[in-house]
C-alpha cells in the first residue's frame, strides 16, 4: 500500500489501591513531526473486566515515559443532564516525548488491551491547545499546521460544585446537537476526577471544518458557551485539536480506514 493503514497527571501513590474515582478518575504508520505525541486508547470489555484492566494500565502508567497522562471513565452523553458512568469502556490518553515511548507502552503493558471486545488505538498529532487541565497546558504551546483529513477533539472543564447542575442541564441539548451534526463520526463524554467533577469530552471528525461548524456555528453550543462564560460554571477548562497520524481497530462503527482517508464531499 502507499499508504500504511493505520480526548490524570497519573498519582505517583505508594500505594496500589485505588478508589473507583481514582482507577476511571497492526500497523502504524510513520510519525515524523518533532515535538509532542499523543496516544488516544479506547476499549471495551465485559463488565466487571474494565475496572481491572483500567487499574492495570494506571499502575503501568506510572512507570512509562508519558510526560502527561489521563485513564478517564467513559460517560454517557445521552444520559444528560443526568451523568451516568459507563463500565464497560476505559479510554487512555498520553503525551509522549517521541514515537518509540509510545510503542513500548503500547506493545508491553497496554498490549493486554488487544484482546478487549472492542478496541482502537490513534496516535495523533497536536494542532491547537488552549487553557487549562491540572492548571497549565498539558501541551505546552505545542502547535503544529493543520491539514486536511480527519481529527479527534478533547474537551476537559473542572466544574464549580454550585454550577454542577446548571452545566448538566444546559449539556443536554448540546449533546443531542452533537449526535446529529455533520461530520461527527463519534462522540462520548468522561469523567476523569469524580470528586472534583472533572469532565470533558471525546470526538473524532471527518475533518476540521465540520468540526469548527458545530463548536463556533450559531446554535445550543455556542448559546452553552456563552452561558458558560456569564455563570463562571468552570474554574479551569481546555481544548485540543489534533491530527491522526495513525490507527488500529474500530470503534463504534468507525474504522482505521475512515480515520485515515482523505476527506470526500459531504453528500
Amino acid at each position: 500500500m502507499s499508504r500504511i493503514k493505520s480526548v490524570i497527571a497519573i498519582a505517583k501513590t505508594p500505594s496500589e489501591k485505588a478508589s473507583s474515582h481514582e482507577i476511571w478518575g497492526e500497523c502504524f504508520g510513520s510519525f515524523s513531526v518533532p515535538g509532542v505525541i499523543a496516544s488516544l486508547d479506547l476499549a471495551r470489555f465485559p463488565l466487571g473486566v474494565a475496572e481491572r484492566e483500567a487499574l492495570a494500565a494506571r499502575r503501568a502508567g506510572r512507570r512509562s515515559d508519558a510526560s502527561f497522562a489521563r485513564l478517564l471513565l467513559g460517560m454517557r452523553l445521552r444520559s444528560m443532564p443526568v451523568p451516568v458512568p459507563q463500565m464497560t469502556v476505559a479510554y487512555y490518553f498520553a503525551l509522549w516525548r517521541d514515537e518509540a515511548a509510545l510503542e513500548r507502552f503500547r506493545t508491553g503493558p497496554l498490549r493486554r488491551w488487544d484482546g478487549a471486545r472492542e478496541r482502537l488505538a490513534l496516535t495523533l498529532r497536536p494542532v491547537q491547545s488552549f487553557g487549562n487541565w491540572g492548571g497549565e497546558d498539558p501541551l505546552g504551546g505545542e502547535r503544529t499546521e493543520p491539514r486536511p483529513g480527519p481529527v479527534a477533539l478533547i474537551t476537559h472543564s473542572r466544574t464549580r460544585p454550585s454550577k454542577a447542575a446548571r452545566f448538566f442541564v444546559a449539556d443536554g441539548p448540546v449533546v443531542r446537537a452533537l449526535e446529529h451534526a455533520e461530520g461527527r463520526l463519534w462522540s462520548d463524554g468522561f469523567f476523569d476526577d469524580l470528586a472534583r467533577l472533572d469532565s470533558g469530552t471525546l470526538s473524532l471528525w471527518r475533518d476540521t471544518a465540520a468540526a469548527t461548524a458545530f463548536a463556533y456555528g450559531p446554535g445550543v453550543h455556542q448559546d452553552a458557551v456563552k452561558a458558560q462564560r456569564d455563570g463562571g460554571w468552570f474554574s479551569e477548562s481546555w481544548f485540543a485539536r489534533f491530527a491522526i497520524e495513525a490507527a488500529r481497530g474500530s470503534w463504534r462503527g468507525v474504522e482505521a480506514d475512515d480515520l485515515l482517508a482523505e476527506p470526500a464531499p459531504y453528500p
